[in-house]
C-alpha cells in the first residue's frame, strides 16, 4: 500500500516534530497583521474539530502513524489562528463493533489555544470502526444556539475498509446534508485528509462532504505541510475581505432621485448567473468510464460553446447505477466527469471554465432496478451557468 508524506520539506519539519521535539522553533504565518491593516475581517465564529481515532489512523505514515499527523496538523492549525474570539469545540470518533462512540472532549467554550491543544493529549490509542456520520449529527447538535457563522473540520483517512461495515459513506452524506439543511449558508465544511487510502481512495468522500455542504475546502495534509499554506487554509475558514465601500457608503447614502434608486434596487437583485444551454446528458457502459464515439458529438458542442462564451462554467455530475458499494460508485462516478472533463480541456475549454462532481448511484435519473433503469443512470450531466 502506497505511503505519501508531506513532500520534501514537510518530512523535514515532520521529522523535526516527531523526533526531535523542534516544532516549538518554526514560528507559525501570523495572520493577526491582516485583520489590523483592514484586508481581512473575521468570517467564522465557531468552528468544531472532528477527529479520527479509529484503528485504521494506527497504519504507518512516513516516519509515525496516522494520529500522529493528525495531531501534529490539527496542533499547527491551532497556532494559526489568529487572535481573534471564537468558540470552539474537538469531537473524536471511533470504537470496537457495538461500542462506536463519539465524545466531546473539549467545548463547546471560548476558543484558547493552550487548552485546545491539551485536550488533543487526551486522546487515546486509535480502535475500532468510524462513526462519521453519527459524529457529523452530533457536530450539529453541538453548534446548536450559536450565533454567526460555524465551521465544521473533519480530520480523518476517510478510509472505507473493503469487506466490512465501516464509515458507511451513505450515512456521512446524509448526516453532512441533514447538518446543513439546518444551518443552511451558516455553516461549512471542511476536510483534511491524512494519508491517501488504498484505491477508490477516501478523497472522493471527503471531496463529497464539502460538496454537500456547499461551501469549505477539502485538502490533503500533504499540502498544509509549511507555514505559509498553513496560514492559508486557516485564513479561508477563518477570514474573509471586509465588505465592499460602496455597500458600506449605501449604508449612510442620503435618499435618490427615483430613477437612480431603480438603477440601484435592479442592480441589487439582479442574480450574478442564469442557466444557459442545455447539453444532453451522456451515456457509459456497465463499470465503465471511457466516453463513446456519441458522447463525443455531445462534447464537441459544449466544447464549442465554452470556447465562445468565456464567462460560462460547467459542473460536469458523474452518475452510476444501483450496483456496487457507496464509495465504488462515487469513485467511479468520479472517473466518468473527468473523462469528460480531460476531453474538454483537449478541445482547448479553459480549466477553470470547468467543474466536477460525483454523486455516485444516490441521484438515480430513473428509480428502476433493471436494465433498462440502469442504462439511463450510468451517466455524466453537464449543468452549464452563464455570466449575464
Amino acid at each position: 500500500m502506497k505511503r505519501y508524506i508531506y513532500g520534501c520539506l514537510s518530512v523535514g519539519l515532520m521529522f523535526c516534530v516527531l523526533l526531535t521535539g523542534c516544532a516549538k522553533k518554526i514560528a507559525p504565518v501570523d495572520l493577526n497583521p491582516k485583520i489590523k491593516s483592514g484586508q481581512f475581517v473575521q468570517k467564522t465564529d465557531n468552528f468544531i474539530v472532528l477527529y479520527d481515532t479509529s484503528a485504521s489512523m494506527a497504519e504507518r505514515f512516513g516516519v509515525a502513524d496516522r494520529l500522529a499527523f493528525a495531531e501534529d496538523v490539527t496542533k499547527r492549525m491551532v497556532a494559526t489562528i489568529p487572535d481573534i474570539k471564537l468558540m470552539s469545540g474537538l469531537r473524536n470518533f471511533g470504537g470496537v463493533k457495538g461500542e462506536e462512540t463519539t465524545q466531546l472532549i473539549y467545548g463547546m467554550t471560548s476558543f484558547n489555544k493552550n487548552d485546545f491543544v491539551k485536550s488533543l493529549d487526551k486522546v487515546k490509542w486509535p480502535v475500532g470502526r468510524t462513526p462519521l456520520g453519527r459524529t457529523i449529527e452530533a457536530a450539529g447538535g453541538d453548534l446548536k444556539g450559536l450565533p454567526g457563522n460555524s465551521a465544521i473540520i473533519i480530520v480523518s483517512d476517510f478510509e472505507e475498509i473493503v469487506g466490512t461495515d465501516d464509515i458507511r459513506p451513505k450515512s456521512v452524506i446524509e448526516n453532512a446534508a441533514k447538518v446543513k439543511a439546518l444551518y443552511g449558508d451558516r455553516v461549512c465544511m471542511y476536510t483534511i485528509q491524512i494519508d491517501k487510502a488504498p484505491a477508490p481512495g477516501g478523497e472522493v468522500l471527503a471531496r463529497e462532504i464539502v460538496r454537500e455542504g456547499q461551501c469549505g475546502l477539502a485538502v490533503n495534509a500533504n499540502d498544509l505541510g509549511t507555514p505559509e499554506a498553513m496560514a492559508d487554509f486557516v485564513e479561508k475558514i477563518f477570514l474573509g475581505p471586509p465588505p465592499a465601500p460602496e455597500a458600506e457608503k449605501a449604508k449612510g447614502a442620503p435618499a435618490q432621485a427615483p430613477a437612480a434608486a431603480a438603477e440601484v434596487e435592479k442592480a441589487a437583485v439582479a442574480p450574478a448567473a442564469a442557466p444557459a444551454a442545455v447539453f444532453e446528458d451522456v451515456r457509459f457502459d456497465f463499470d465503465k468510464f471511457d466516453l463513446r464515439p456519441e458522447a463525443r458529438g455531445v462534447l464537441d458542442k459544449l466544447g464549442e460553446f465554452l470556447k465562445a462564451n468565456k464567462e460560462a462554467t460547467v459542473l460536469i455530475e458523474g452518475h452510476c447505477d444501483e450496483r456496487g458499494t457507496t464509495e465504488y460508485n462515487l469513485a467511479l462516478g468520479e472517473k466518468r466527469a473527468t473523462s469528460a472533463a480531460k476531453y474538454l480541456v483537449a478541445l482547448g475549454v479553459d480549466q477553470a471554465q470547468i467543474k466536477t462532481v460525483s454523486y455516485g448511484k444516490e441521484r438515480p435519473l430513473d428509480p428502476g432496478h433493471n436494465e433498462e433503469a440502469w442504462a439511463k443512470n450510468r451517466r455524466d450531466r453537464f449543468v452549464v451557468t452563464e455570466k449575464k
